[in-house]
């Protein structure tokens, strides 16, 4: 049955589809035709005549006539995709959403009570469809906007990352540039972790002197980064 029903469809799509000027860029703009208009000679699914025929064909369906079914989906398919399209508003969602719900009203034919019309039962369907779509589509949107965000704080860490090895590498170029002295003193509190008793005892030296040696380390080892940090900003500029 499957089948039969893309057969249909593809036949009314390359109906209004042979024409050059039809474009699913220019779809809001294309005015939507009438079933006649395409070439499908379908009589008014608000007269008698057709309720009856609809009556006539759905049970012939529920019997598992697959021509009476095909002869449904020829009669209903063009108002069902135009009803699709108002809702979506992308054409290859709205062909695939059509033939969806054919595809689940022939599937569904053995709950249809016939309360209605079915036109209006297949209508309920085609919007039911056309939800789920939307709905997806709004899911879609979010998963893609939170991987994109993923992939940003990713790229950002990655920046930061490489940017304090960076860092890091300068301090240590730096930092060899220094007097022994000096450099001894930044190693062992900044790096080591080491209290001023345990580098006063290592180095032999006063704690009061250890202070005084690490604050014009650290001065020193600034004013060389900021020298650094200058040079590289004219030779970037340059």
């Amino acid at each position: 049955m499957i089948h039969v029903i893309k057969e249909m469809l593809r036949t009314v799509d390359e109906t209004f589809c042979v024409h050059s000027s039809f474009n699913t860029e220019r779809m809001n703009d294309y005015p939507l035709q009438s079933p006649q208009s395409i070439g499908l000679s379908l009589p008014d699914v608000a007269s008698t005549c057709t309720a009856q025929n609809d009556v006539e064909l759905v049970a012939a369906s529920m019997d598992g006539d697959q021509d009476a079914f095909a002869q449904l989906v020829q009669r209903h398919q063009r108002r069902v995709f135009n009803l699709v399209f108002r809702m979506v508003q992308k054409y290859e969602e709205a062909d695939e959403i059509t033939q969806e719900t054919f595809f689940a009203a022939w599937q569904g034919l053995p709950s249809f009570r016939g309360d209605a019309r079915f036109s209006t039962w297949l209508y309920r369907i085609a919007y039911n469809c056309s939800l789920k779509q939307l709905e997806q589509r709004k899911r879609d949107k979010a998963l893609q906007a939170a991987m994109q965000a993923e992939q940003t704080r990713i790229e950002l860490d990655e920046q930061a990352q490489a940017e304090a090895h960076d860092c890091q590498v300068l301090v240590r170029e730096q930092l060899s540039t220094l007097p022994a002295k000096y450099r001894i003193v930044l190693i062992l509190r900044h790096l080591q972790e080491m209290t001023y008793e345990e580098i006063a005892e290592i180095l032999t030296m006063p704690i009061g002197t250890i202070k005084t040696h690490l604050f014009r380390a650290r001065n020193l080892l600034k004013e060389r980064l900021e020298t650094f940090e200058r040079g590289l900003s004219t030779r970037t500029r340059g």
